[in-house]
């Protein structure tokens, strides 16, 4: 059964707002990398 490229998960109603929390969780887990780095430096 093909999957249809307009699918979206249920937690993102567009395709915008589920790039903005891609790129949202990118940012926090870089943020909090770069806090761990330092701290154990």
């Amino acid at each position: 059964m093909p999957e249809n490229p307009t699918d979206l998960p249920p937690f993102a109603r567009s395709w915008a707002q589920l790039y903005a929390i891609v790129v949202g969780s990118l940012t926090a887990e870089i943020i909090v990398f770069y806090l761990l780095m330092r701290w154990l430096s």
